[in-house]
């Protein structure tokens, strides 16, 4: 299964997975390294998943190998501009090197305290990386600024959570395994960010909450309404739709926690050019259906019988094998730790540059 996951996020195929939040301190102060190297210090030596590199990444041996210092000069770049679409799309471009001696992420902060994480998604979910922020926030109220030195090392106590197929049943039904295996392909991500006040949020939420829905089976209807305006053929009836299904429940994982527990959940919508709240009452229910079931979808790559990379070779050149893709983070709570900073404006990206579906929506709930 772990194979499978860093397979995927190959440069070859795909790249990384992107969470910024944008940091304000009560006093003014902007974050710089006196501020930040103290705080990621601190995130670092807590989360394992932050000190380990990839080994043999292109044999079937191929392992997560930890590291036992990590240099957060290397790790932390600061940018003169501000411009957080190009920055995005600057870290969605760019490839992890796995054979060097640094983690499989990396972090940009903005002029305007923007803190960009962009990892590797062999080591985390999207939720992993709000639970980055969550605890960067944390340390930064109880760091002392000054200590800007740059080696940080990481006690070998700490361990990674287990693989998905450790900690749930995620074996397919017969049904499951007859039923459906997947299948694609510009290698330069797009990105659009989009933002609501709070307020337009809150009463967004309350009408789906009137009519049944959630806010992702409403983003999902409306998707499906606004690129069936755009399929012109009439030869097309279906698009193919992915919605990401966090497993940490199954799990029993821990919010805080950074690791790849998460399943997609694969539709084939009708056309329909209009929205309609009956179809985001029926989809929210099918989401609610789909919590555990959905781990079947982990499942079905026990068929691959280690055979990955040809498998993901074979997509190669042909069609995507799906539209668009949902990957919800969900609301993001408020700090609980006091202290002079504060975090606003998280963004949420993915891309699948070269296979899975063309478009990606990652709304969170941080203003």
């Amino acid at each position: 299964m772990q194979a499978f996951r860093e397979l995927s996020r190959r440069p070859t195929f795909s790249a990384c997975v992107v969470v910024s939040a944008r940091y304000l301190s009560a006093d003014g102060a902007s974050l710089n390294k006196a501020h930040l190297f103290p705080a990621l210090r601190k995130v670092v030596v807590t989360h394992r998943a932050l000190s380990v590199k990839i080994q043999d990444e292109n044999s079937k041996q191929s392992a997560f190998i930890n590291l036992e210092t990590i240099d957060l000069s290397l790790l932390a770049q600061f940018s003169d501009h501000d411009d957080l679409e190009t920055a995005i799309k600057a870290q969605l471009s760019r490839r992890f090197d796995t054979d060097s001696e640094l983690p499989l992420l990396r972090v940009e902060v903005l002029r305007d305290g923007t803190v960009i994480l962009a990892y590797h998604h062999a080591i985390g979910d999207g939720l992993s990386g709000v639970a980055f922020h969550q605890s960067l926030l944390a340390a930064l109220q109880n760091s002392i600024a000054g200590d800007d030195s740059f080696l940080v090392a990481v006690p070998q106590s700490l361990s990674l959570l287990p693989p998905i197929e450790a900690v749930t049943n995620v074996r397919p039904s017969i049904l499951k395994v007859i039923k459906n295996v997947p299948q694609t392909p510009e290698i330069k991500p797009g990105v659009k960010l989009i933002s609501f006040t709070r307020e337009e949020m809150a009463s967004f939420a309350a009408t789906c909450r009137s009519h049944d829905a959630t806010l992702t089976s409403a983003f999902y209807v409306l998707t499906v309404a606004t690129l069936s305006r755009l399929v012109s053929a009439p030869q097309y009836k279906t698009l193919s739709a992915f919605v990401a299904i966090s497993l940490r429940t199954a799990a029993a994982a821990p919010a805080d926690a950074l690791c790849n527990y998460v399943a997609g959940h694969h539709t084939h919508p009708a056309v329909h050019p209009a929205f309609q709240w009956p179809a985001a009452a029926h989809y929210a229910a099918e989401l609610q259906r789909q919590k555990h079931a959905v781990r079947e979808e982990v499942g079905m790559l026990y068929l691959l019988f280690g055979n990955v990379a040809p498998f993901f070779r074979g997509m190669l050149g042909k069609k995507r094998g799906g539209t668009f893709d949902i990957s919800n983070a969900g609301r993001v709570p408020s700090g609980t730790h006091a202290g002079p900073w504060r975090m606003e404006r998280m963004v949420f990206v993915q891309s699948n540059l070269v296979v899975g579906p063309k478009c990606d929506w990652g709304p969170d709930g941080r203003g």
